[in-house]
């Protein structure tokens, strides 16, 4: 019995160990996935955002509820890290960025504005980069 549960024991760590690095690969996107976004705030388009974002506070100082707003450089950061997103269409709709992840299949729209900070305006899932970049304007309502 006392040799059984360190089997048990090792069994259970390689399988975990194998689920977690089939993960990625499980979570990749699919290229027949269906695009879909949202607003980046909830109740509010993202047409609307666009233009409303110029005057947001960056985040660290807003009062209410609002897009994520930061640095250039942090947003990049970000995207990055969390979510393996690397620009894709830096002129798109009315002067947003789309940035995108074939590994995780996510997408991001966001808005730079004039004083080197950025918002996120909307985002979602269904990103291929064999899909114009145009489709992912139209989901999020540019």
């Amino acid at each position: 019995m006392t040799r059984t549960a360190p089997r048990i024991a090792r069994l259970a760590m390689a399988g975990s160990v194998a689920l977690l690095m089939a993960m990625p690969a499980m979570a990749a996107s699919r290229p027949d996935q269906p695009v879909q976004g949202w607003s980046a705030m909830q109740g509010t388009d993202t047409a609307t955002l666009l233009n409303d974002v110029q005057t947001m506070p960056l985040s660290e100082l807003a009062v209410e509820d609002q897009p994520y707003c930061a640095t250039d450089d942090e947003i990049a950061k970000t995207l990055a890290k969390d979510f393996n997103e690397r620009p894709v269409d830096t002129a798109g709709a009315g002067g947003t960025e789309l940035w995108g992840s074939d590994q995780m299949g996510t997408w991001t729209l966001v808005a730079a504005r004039a004083d080197d900070t950025s918002c996120i305006i909307a985002s979602g899932i269904g990103y291929s980069d064999q899909k114009n970049a145009a489709l992912f304007y139209r989901t999020a309502g540019l």
